[in-house]
């Protein structure tokens, strides 16, 4: 991540998502687009990896939790 991040948010949303629907939304400030890119994808990579999320899943077929992804 380039040091012209000048600010970053993340929202996740919880409850019950449709298939499609937009889960996160993540804002970055940065004094260049490159950097503020390159936030964004620092930002995903890392909730992905170090934030505990829980996914279930409901189909005609059933409920499901969804193991974790690497």
């Amino acid at each position: 991540m380039r040091c012209e991040t000048i600010d970053m948010r993340i929202v996740h949303r919880i409850g019950t998502i449709q298939a499609a629907e937009q889960i996160v939304l993540i804002l970055v400030g940065a004094a260049h687009r490159g950097a503020a890119f390159d936030a964004c994808e620092w930002c995903i990579d890392t909730l992905k990896q170090t934030v505990p999320i829980w996914k279930k899943e409901i189909t005609p077929g059933g409920e499901s939790w969804v193991e974790e992804h690497p």
